[in-house]
């Protein structure tokens, strides 16, 4: 939250927290290599990054609140270099203090193991490849059991205190270690601890590895890059047909972490082969085991649809099944690179291990880290816009194979050593996937692309056919998102009504306003729903006077000249002010006031999206409003069940008292329910409607709403008919996001009747509209 959702805040996230790391191990790790008991520096590290969990949530909630104010246009429009900048920085001063303390963490580690028992140059890497594949797989048992149990029951705040405690259980185990012994003085460890067996490098072409520990820390950072950048290009690939909740990208992570510690444990079997005799030829060996590894991850993707169909076939499916059958197609295109990745990694560390100076294991770890801080920016911001995904996933392969080279050609390989399998990487590249197979969404048929985007959000695609029935010569237009979002085509009419329907409610200017009521539109798409309300005229002017449409993603609005059709000619429209925005961070950056805020139809699964159906964010919704002013929020009925319609409901009605619900849509199947809350009018005067308003809009071309019976057979419920539908119980908070572990589940399983279920609980409670909604005179 308080960087965004948008594409520059995810990337600034991960490299700051990578970044973070890595200047923790560069400077941190010092302390603990001149320490005399670094199982203490150890200790001390996890109890200061346990101190920083404790007051992360509170510390990150503050600043979503007040940073966007403070940086202002920055973050209101965050697609610019200042935001790509200031993204980053905060990123990583903010998330500094448990970085650096995580990322010191593992050579204190080593550092205390070395110190307790002196060993010989395979013993140590062997016993580093130990303490790395120990690491990573609590790692992911952190990653998984977070997800999963502890924050879904906890939240943030409780969640953080638990996984705190597991911090602070590690420095007690560490500090118990060392008082009975494990960690001795490197002066009472005597001649031994320095005696230590060279790697024998003698049957390499170049027997000089270890004097040039350079290429190492450079070979470190390298493939620090390249093993991040395979995990955006694949996770960014693969989730083109994955649900993209929170659990999908906590299974994809665990198995990134997991294949890592496979292979560092399978190395430390391996070690006395690889570390005796010729230490560089694996180094080299492994480089291209890389290179090609990322070529079966594309054919992998590019038969992930066919693997996830045979897995979750049927329109229904357990959630078991189809958590299963997402973790099972991350396998398949994780499982060997990374088993690879966690191999050399620790041969890098372990050849450097053995060198005199100690420091030179926390250096390259830094360095890798520090690669991997750079690879979302690398892959994200130029390989997907550049090369798109199928090109940007075989950037990977290429970076793996020039390390392969230069590495090869710096050892003095033979010419043959370094020509044959850069000719093998390069032959099955071009046997694999090609431009474009990586692009798993396509349109349906009957439908042809008018244009096409693969972009960090998915595949953009504006589609087109020619329309049956009356209108014949008017082909109809849909905007697709990914493989769940449609808009337009045969829905605009939905999509309009949902406007017109906004624009019926929204309340009058301020006295001597004459351009109309000032709007804001979380959420645009097509542009239908905005050009809906933007048409509606009563008594020979707008009702709506200006508009703000905040959208996620950029290349959607670069879309809407091709739905000028359904949303007026949104793009020329001298009243529109089209923003590519986080909603959230827009709405805290701006301090401008309207009277009508109007959200769109937000997938609750998605992941981050819970947050935008959270009380705070509905705070802010209201402290933006005039009196008198309207939020209208609209809630997917078919993506929900009845205790998550009912949770978001009574999240709204304790920012919106005075509320009412209408149903937006006539629509069992995907039906959409408007939730109206207002901010109190000077006097008290309640919501009325607007008789003229109703019956002009009703004579507009096209019109969706059909005067004021048509609007008030919509009427559902009111404030308190709203209160007893969705009863006591807990809330939708940032630092409780039920939303966002609860509707996943839904969606995973996908039941059909959601919409009717949930239209049966509404119209059960249905209560008459109140009196005060009509003028007296009616």
């Amino acid at each position: 939250m308080t960087l965004g959702s948008e594409l520059l805040g995810v990337l600034a996230t991960l490299a700051g927290f990578f970044a973070g790391m890595g200047l923790g191990a560069a400077w941190l790790q010092r302390l603990a290599h001149r320490a005399t008991a670094p199982a203490r520096v150890f200790a001390a590290l996890e109890a200061v990054a346990a101190g920083f969990a404790l007051l992360s949530p509170h510390l990150l909630h503050a600043l979503a609140r007040w940073l966007p104010a403070l940086l202002g246009p920055v973050a209101g429009d965050n697609d610019t270099p200042a935001a790509l900048v200031c993204s980053l920085l905060i990123a990583t001063v903010v998330l500094l203090p448990g970085t650096m303390c995580l990322g010191a963490t593992l050579p204190a580690l080593v550092s205390a193991y070395k110190r307790a028992a002196p060993q010989d140059g395979v013993a140590t890497a062997r016993t580093l490849a130990r303490l790395y594949a120990a690491n990573t797989v609590g790692a992911t048992a952190g990653a998984l059991a977070a997800v999963y149990l502890v924050l879904p029951a906890l939240g943030f705040s409780l969640g953080a205190v638990a996984l705190a405690l597991l911090g602070l259980s590690a420095a007690g185990l560490a500090l118990r270690w060392s008082t009975r012994g494990g960690a001795r003085d490197s002066d009472d460890a005597g001649p031994a601890a320095r005696a230590t067996t060279p790697v024998d490098c003698s049957r390499d072409p170049d027997a000089e590895l270890l004097r040039e520990p350079w290429l190492l820390h450079a070979l470190a950072f390298a493939t620090g890059l390249a093993g991040v950048g395979l995990e955006v290009m694949g996770v960014l690939i693969l989730s083109q047909n994955l649900e993209n909740t929170i659990y999908t990208f906590a299974n994809t992570l665990a198995v990134y972490l997991l294949g890592t510690a496979v292979g560092a444990a399978l190395y430390q079997r391996l070690a006395p082969l690889a570390v005796r005799g010729r230490p560089a030829t694996v180094t080299a060996g492994l480089l291209v085991a890389l290179a090609a590894s990322t070529v079966a991850s594309a054919a992998a993707l590019a038969y992930s649809p066919t693997l996830l169909s045979r897995q979750l076939s049927g329109a229904a499916t357990s959630l078991a099944a189809a958590l299963a059958g997402e973790l099972f197609a991350a396998l398949t295109v994780f499982a060997l690179p990374t088993i690879l990745m966690g191999a050399l990694f620790s041969h890098v560390i372990g050849l450097l291990a053995g060198l005199e100076r100690p420091e030179h294991v926390g250096r390259a770890y830094a360095l890798n880290t520090l690669g991997g801080a750079a690879a979302p920016f690398v892959f994200g911001l130029w390989a997907v816009p550049a090369l798109g995904y199928t090109d940007g996933l075989y950037a990977v392969t290429y970076l793996y194979l020039a390390i392969f080279v230069g590495f090869a050609w710096l050892r003095r390989f033979p010419a043959l050593w370094l020509v044959a399998p850069a000719l093998l990487v390069v032959a099955l590249t071009a046997a694999g996937p090609r431009a474009g197979a990586l692009m798993l969404v396509t349109p349906e048929d009957g439908w042809t692309a008018l244009e096409q985007h693969e972009t960090l959000h998915g595949v953009i695609t504006v589609s087109e056919r020619a329309a049956e029935g009356e209108q014949p010569g008017a082909p109809l237009r849909r905007l697709r998102v990914g493989h769940q979002f449609k808009m337009g085509g045969a829905l605009s009419f939905g999509e309009r009504r949902m406007g017109e329907l906004a624009a019926a409610l929204a309340p009058s200017p301020a006295s001597g306003d004459q351009l109309g009521a000032r709007a804001l539109f979380l959420g645009v798409g097509t542009g239908a729903t905005m050009g809906g309300a933007l048409a509606v005229r009563s008594r020979g002017r707008p009702v709506i006077g200006a508009v703000t449409g905040v959208e996620l993603v950029p290349e959607v609005l670069a879309a809407v000249p091709y739905f000028a059709a359904i949303n007026g000619g949104l793009d020329h429209d001298p009243r529109v002010a089209l923003r590519a925005a986080d909603a959230r961070r827009y709405l805290a950056a701006t301090p401008a006031r309207v009277e009508l805020v109007v959200a769109d139809l937000f997938h609750p699964a998605r992941d981050g999206a819970g947050s935008l159906y959270a009380r705070e964010h509905f705070a802010a919704v209201r402290e933006h409003l005039r009196p008198g002013g309207l939020m209208i929020q609209w809630l997917p009925l078919h993506q929900l069940d009845v205790d998550g319609v009912k949770l978001i409901t009574r999240t709204f009605l304790a920012a919106f008292p005075e509320a009412h619900a209408l149903l937006g849509l006539y629509n069992a199947r995907t039906p959409a329910l408007a939730l109206v809350g207002r901010v109190p009018a000077p006097g008290g005067a309640p919501l009325r409607l607007d008789l003229q308003r109703l019956e002009d809009m009703s004579k507009l071309p096209g019109a969706t709403v059909l005067g004021a019976r048509d609007l008030l057979a919509s009427y559902l419920l009111g404030g308190d008919a709203l209160a007893r539908f969705a009863g006591d119980g807990p809330l939708n908070e940032d630092l409780h996001p039920r939303v966002m572990f609860s509707a996943p589940r839904i969606a995973y399983t996908n039941p059909q009747d959601l919409g009717p279920r949930n239209l049966e609980a509404l119209l059960d409670a249905r209560a008459p509209p109140p009196p005060t909604l009509l003028p007296d005179d009616a």
